[in-house]
């Protein structure tokens, strides 16, 4: 099934309700929501259609009518409980040539899917493929890895598909379309077209992947994507609101209950975005709000306190790409790409249950126990050393925060509580020295850039004066609101 777009006079007069930032515009488009199965096509009322500015329900005879202008996309909203017929193409794209002339009457057709109490989605980083081979290199990586899981609803990608490449929009998308899950595409900075004006720099994002600005409810949790792209000159750009956001998320949350659920994703982290305070004042309200981001190719979390006392938490989710597909390639000819935080190249996995959710960090082509790392020696030695002569030692949990509680249990039950530091990972620290030496990567790897940022998610211990000698069984224990418990056992060498 897919969805109808028939081009056809329409003269009836609807009765409609809207919100409108665009009212004064007098070219306007109609159609209608249904639900189409086998058998019949039966037309949805209440349903919200939008063209990322203004609102419109669909009447009893799921009839709408909205205000467009060029260069819009049209969406309808989907309720908890339904999904697109057509995955692959569930918007449509207002054309150059329409005018007050062009008369076009959609159908946009959705399917029932059964509602879950329980459910996992995925949040997915820059990709960022600058060319084939690196096109490659995710399909061998992520992409083959979403390929062959089943235990996720959908996916949501946060931006930077490409790096300044958009005519690899078309082969990613076909990828990306073979995952029989659905997925949810962010605009980001790297995904506009430079041989265009800065007005149009989206247009291709928007013809291959839909709109930059939309909204969805799954199992009564309302996902809202926003474009957090503002361009500057030709190639510039700022983090930055344009008022067709703020109009969008303000009218839609006019329509649900503080209580609500909502995840909102974007490319650029909230925290930096210049006129957050805009979005904060609308957020206000609301008790139960997750912004997932990227961007950063780091991972990191925040917590950002409203007016009301409401919490924003944010998830920045690294990237895919890691290191923009650098570091010494393995033996597949996949890069390490370790972010600069100190995190292996992955994602994020969001469990919601009855409204609250947990998450967990999934590095690509890494068992899911992968939640942290552990450096033991010398903070400028080697990896995988005994204990250092200070019993210093360094924990790097990848979803951590300020939140986050990490202790280490000793075989005599003493336990350990160790200190979050601000210090750039020692791992990467190795790495940074290893390419100064020339040591590595090897010719047919690239150097890793950017490699004195200062994680987040670091913890510092030490290891009593009194320790004998030996292997050593320590139990390390993390624990987090927002994490399940992670608790794992291993061995270190006292030399």
């Amino acid at each position: 099934m897919t969805t109808t777009f028939k081009i056809i006079v329409f003269y009836c007069c609807l009765g409609i309700s809207f919100f409108s930032n665009a009212q004064t515009l007098d070219v306007w488009l109609q159609g209608t929501v249904s639900n189409k199965n086998k058998t019949t096509n039966k037309k949805l009322k209440n349903i919200w259609v939008s063209n990322g500015d203004t609102l419109v329900k669909t009447d009893k005879k799921g009839f709408f009518k909205i205000p467009v202008k060029k260069g819009q996309v049209l969406f309808p909203i989907l309720p908890s409980g339904y999904g697109h017929s057509n995955t692959k193409k569930w918007w449509y794209n207002i054309p150059s040539d329409f005018d007050s002339n062009t008369k076009i009457e959609i159908d946009f057709e959705l399917q029932e899917i059964q509602e879950k109490k329980a459910f996992k989605f995925l949040a997915i980083g820059d990709i960022q493929v600058g060319d084939t081979n690196e096109l490659l290199q995710a399909t061998q990586s992520i992409l083959k890895e979403l390929l062959n899981r089943n235990d996720f609803e959908f996916s949501i990608y946060l931006g930077d598909l490409v790096n300044d490449t958009p005519e690899l929009f078309l082969p990613l998308k076909k990828l990306v379309d073979d995952i029989k899950q659905p997925s949810w595409v962010v605009y980001g900075n790297h995904d506009r077209n430079f041989n265009t004006d800065k007005k149009n720099q989206s247009n291709l994002f928007r013809d291959n992947f839909g709109p930059d600005t939309y909204a969805f409810f799954r199992n009564n949790v309302l996902f809202v994507s926003l474009n957090s792209i503002t361009p500057e000159g030709k190639y510039g750009y700022k983090g930055m609101y344009q008022d067709n956001q703020i109009t969008f998320l303000s009218q839609l949350l006019k329509t649900v209950d503080p209580n609500q659920p909502i995840v909102i994703s974007q490319h650029i982290p909230f925290v930096s975005m210049k006129n957050k305070q805009d979005i904060i004042n609308i957020l206000n309200p609301f008790k139960n709000v997750l912004f997932l981001t990227g961007h950063t190719h780091t991972a990191f979390r925040n917590n950002i306190k409203m007016p009301s006392g409401n919490i924003i938490h944010e998830l920045t989710a690294g990237a895919v790409c890691g290191n923009w597909w650098t570091g010494q390639k393995n033996w597949e000819g996949i890069p390490l790409s370790l972010m600069s935080c100190g995190t292996p190249k992955g994602y994020f996995e969001i469990d919601f249950n009855n409204n609250n959710y947990s998450i967990n960090y999934k590095g690509i082509d890494l068992p899911n126990s992968k939640q942290f790392s552990v450096w033991l020696g010398d903070y400028n030695g080697e990896p995988l050393s005994p204990l250092s002569k200070t019993n210093e030692f360094y924990v790097n949990v990848f979803s951590g925060s300020d939140s986050t509680k990490v202790s280490i249990k000793l075989s005599n039950q003493d336990i350990i509580y160790l200190k979050k530091e601000r210090i750039t990972d020692p791992f990467v620290n190795y790495i940074k020295r290893s390419q100064k030496e020339e040591k590595s990567p090897d010719k047919n790897s690239k150097k890793s850039p950017y490699l004195r940022t200062k994680s987040r998610h670091i913890w510092k211990g030490v290891f009593p004066n009194n320790l004998e000698k030996g292997y050593h069984k320590i139990e390390v224990l993390i624990q987090d609101p927002k994490l399940l418990d992670i608790k794992q056992s291993l061995w270190i060498l006292k030399p």
